[in-house]
């Protein structure tokens, strides 16, 4: 496991360590911290219970891989697929939400603008 999968795990999921550790684990936060910056001292029971809590298997938490997260919409609760981490978290506002929405929609068109452009000029070629 990279030494900042669980830290990133743990800040994508809005946990304090001391959650981490004393409500979690029932360690002292320090012995947490130290899990943070050397993963390979976690144990077996550690390591199913921080998987249980951010919900991936225990062969994504001890990856090497930095993990690539995965948010669920909180107003559709779809989820975006873009790797295996699964949050309910959505920190952003529903306006910059609703932006966001609309940015894309208006990139997808320039898209589909550019993508019958190209088919144009290829049919003249």
């Amino acid at each position: 496991m990279g030494s900042t999968t669980l830290k990133i795990l743990r800040e994508i999921n809005d946990y304090t360590q001391d959650y981490v550790a004393q409500q979690i684990l029932g360690i002292s936060q320090n012995t947490y911290s130290r899990l943070e910056q050397d993963p390979s001292r976690i144990t077996a029971e550690q390591a199913q219970k921080l998987a249980d809590l951010y919900q991936v298997s225990l062969a994504n938490l001890l990856s090497e891989a930095s993990p690539v997260i995965t948010f669920k919409d909180s107003v559709t609760g779809q989820s975006h697929v873009n790797g295996y981490v699964q949050s309910n978290t959505n920190h952003f506002h529903e306006g910059e939400v609703r932006a966001l929405r609309e940015e894309n929609e208006r990139l997808n068109k320039r898209i589909d603008e550019l993508l019958e452009l190209i088919r144009k000029l290829t049919l003249r070629s």
